[in-house]
C-alpha cells in the first residue's frame, strides 16, 4: 500500500510539474509570436509614415475653414468622410495655380463606396472677398483655404481637408502602371491631336498623336491630354474624363504587382500636397483596403443634365451658371443616398 500510495504522490508531482512546463512554453510562445506581430505592426506603421513624409505639407490655416450650419446638419453623425480633391495645372506642387479639376471625394463607410463628384469649373460662385468668378479661380487667389471655403459655401458642404495632386505627375502614374484603357470617339481623338499633344510635348512629356478612334490603351501624356479637353462637351464631361481615368487607374492597380507598390506609393505622394494627418490617410487607407474586395465605384458630374442650362456670357466671360442650391441636395442625395433610404424604409 505504502507503495502505491508513494507511487501515486510521485505521479502527482511529476504531471504537476510537467503542466507548469507546458504552461510556461505555451506563455513564452505567445508571448514571442505576439512580440513578433507587435514589432512587424510597427515596422509597418514605421514605413508607411516614412513613406507620407514625403508628402508636400503647407501652412494651411484649419481655423478658417467655414462650415455652414445647415451642412453640420446634413452630414454630422453620418459615417461618411468628404474630402476635397484639386488637380492644378502647375509644373511644381507648391506653386499656386487654378484648379483644373475640382472633385469632392467621399469615403462612404456605411455603403461601403468611394464616390467623386466633380464640379465644372467654370461653375459661377461666391468667392470671399473676390465676388461672384469662376470656382476654379478661388485656389490661385487664395490657396485651399478659399477654395474649400468657396466649395463648402456653393454646394452646403463640410469639408475641412483637401488634396491637391499636380496634373503634370498623373502621367508619369500612368506610364508607370503601363497605360489606361479609354475608349476615345473622333471628336475628342481631334481636339487632342490638335490642342493638347503638340501642347504636351512643348512641355517636355513625350506624347505621341492618337491614329484612330475607338477603344485603346493611353500613355501617361496622353491620357492627360484627354483629361484636359474641353471643346468637346465643355466643363461637364471634362469633369467625366478626369473620373473616367481615375476609374481607369483603378482598375489597372488592382492587377498590379505588390512588388510595384513602393514605388508607386513614392511616386504619387512626391506630387501631393494635403491637410490630412499620417493618421487620418493611414486610417482612410486600412479600411479601403480591407474592404476593397466588396468596395464600389460611384461619381457624379456638377452640373447634373437636369440643372445644366448652358450657362451664359458676363461682361465679355463664359460662366456656368446654375441652381446651386438644387446641385447642394443633389450632392447630398448623392453622398447620403437618401433616396434610396426612403425608398428602403418605405418597403
Amino acid at each position: 500500500m505504502s507503495n502505491k500510495k508513494n507511487f501515486n504522490i510521485y505521479s502527482k508531482k511529476f504531471y504537476k510539474g510537467k503542466n507548469k512546463t507546458l504552461k510556461r512554453s505555451i506563455a513564452v510562445f505567445l508571448t514571442s509570436f505576439l512580440s513578433v506581430i507587435l514589432v512587424l505592426a510597427l515596422t509597418l506603421y514605421a514605413t508607411a509614415n516614412v513613406w507620407l513624409s514625403q508628402i508636400t505639407r503647407d501652412e494651411f490655416d484649419s481655423d478658417s475653414i467655414e462650415v455652414p450650419e445647415s451642412a453640420k446638419d446634413v452630414y454630422e453623425g453620418q459615417d461618411v468622410v468628404n474630402i476635397a480633391l484639386y488637380g492644378i495645372d502647375s509644373r511644381t506642387i507648391d506653386q499656386l495655380s487654378r484648379s483644373d479639376a475640382i472633385m469632392i471625394l467621399t469615403f462612404d463607410r456605411k455603403h461601403k463606396k468611394i464616390k467623386m463628384t466633380s464640379i465644372a469649373r467654370d461653375t459661377y460662385v461666391d468667392i470671399l472677398g473676390r465676388g461672384k468668378d469662376k470656382i476654379t479661380h478661388a485656389y490661385i487667389f487664395g490657396g485651399p483655404e478659399l477654395a474649400l471655403n468657396s466649395l463648402n459655401s456653393a454646394f452646403n458642404m463640410n469639408i475641412t481637408d483637401y488634396v491637391t495632386a499636380n496634373f503634370w505627375a498623373l502621367a508619369d502614374i500612368v506610364d508607370f502602371i503601363g497605360g489606361v484603357t479609354i475608349d476615345i470617339d473622333r471628336a475628342e481623338m481631334s481636339d487632342i491631336n490638335a490642342n493638347y499633344i503638340p501642347y504636351m510635348n512643348s512641355m517636355g512629356i513625350e506624347c505621341e498623336y492618337i491614329k484612330e478612334a475607338g477603344t485603346q490603351t493611353l500613355t501617361g501624356g496622353q491620357a492627360v491630354a484627354y483629361c484636359r479637353v474641353r471643346h468637346v462637351g465643355g466643363d461637364v464631361m471634362r469633369g467625366e474624363r478626369q473620373r473616367e481615368v481615375l476609374m481607369a487607374i483603378y482598375d489597372k492597380l488592382k492587377d498590379l504587382s505588390p512588388l510595384k507598390y513602393p514605388q508607386l506609393i513614392n511616386l504619387i505622394l512626391n506630387e501631393c500636397s494635403t491637410s490630412l494627418t499620417n493618421n487620418e490617410i493611414l486610417s482612410l487607407g486600412t479600411w479601403a483596403v480591407t474592404n476593397m474586395s466588396s468596395l464600389q465605384f460611384e461619381s457624379l458630374g456638377m452640373p447634373t443634365s437636369e440643372l445644366d442650362k448652358g450657362g451664359r456670357m458676363i461682361n465679355g466671360v463664359w460662366y456656368y451658371i446654375y441652381d446651386l442650391d438644387e446641385a447642394a441636395k443633389v450632392i447630398e442625395n448623392f453622398i447620403l443616398e437618401n433616396d434610396q433610404e426612403t425608398v428602403e424604409d418605405n418597403q
